[in-house]
């Protein structure tokens, strides 16, 4: 008998250790990163439509040249394969139709060209302007994407801030001939810091 209520108490002390261990676990958080850029008198490029991938460049279904904008591009690298996020603001903007321009995302794996906009595009899509989810993506870790910035019309362009979030850490990809000045955050749940990152533009 004292042996049992012994082994009884035992099976309850590890079951309450169980359940403690259960709810204060932390659950894991998000990784966010956050970067700045202005699109204005920057390189332009005829867009893609949209398009999850996209087949065709803007304008070609009506028989024009479609539409010439400046753009902005982002190398970076995920540290943990999964589904991540896209979304971009631009000032002004207090819902998805009312900032100052209107911005549009595209991006690509493995290179970018903006000559070549159909190869290695994934997917293409107008923004909301007050940074709402554009679209969000299976990407695979240390493969090199690029996150392209431009307007929606050929008057479309100007500052904007991008976000991307998902499962795992998101490095920005500094290369060489490097334009300063653009900001990036990277954040894991609530910590996040700041740091200056050299971006530039893919020709």
């Amino acid at each position: 008998m004292l042996k049992t209520t012994f082994v009884t108490k035992q099976l309850i002390i590890a079951l309450g250790l169980g359940l403690a261990a259960l709810f204060t676990a932390t659950p894991a958080q998000a990784a966010v990163l956050t970067y700045q850029g202005d699109t204005t008198n920057q390189p332009t490029w005829r867009r893609t439509a949209p398009g999850d991938p996209p087949d065709r460049i803007s304008g070609e279904n009506a028989g024009t040249m479609g539409m010439t904008v400046p753009y902005s591009v982002f190398q970076f690298v995920v540290e943990e394969s999964g589904l991540y996020t896209f979304g971009s603001t631009v000032p002004g903007a207090t819902s998805a139709t009312d900032g100052v321009w209107d911005n549009f995302l595209v991006l690509y794996q493995d290179s970018f060209n903006p000559s070549n906009q159909l190869t290695n595009v994934l997917v293409a899509a107008i923004a909301p302007d007050n940074g709402s989810p554009a679209f969000d993506r299976q990407l695979t870790a240390q493969r090199n994407y690029f996150l392209v910035t431009t307007g929606r019309r050929v008057t479309d362009f100007g500052l904007f801030t991008n976000t991307i979030s998902g499962s795992g850490k998101v490095v920005a990809v500094p290369e060489s001939g490097s334009m300063p000045g653009v900001l990036a955050a990277v954040g894991v749940g609530l910590l996040l810091y700041k740091r200056k990152q050299s971006i530039v533009t893919v020709r």
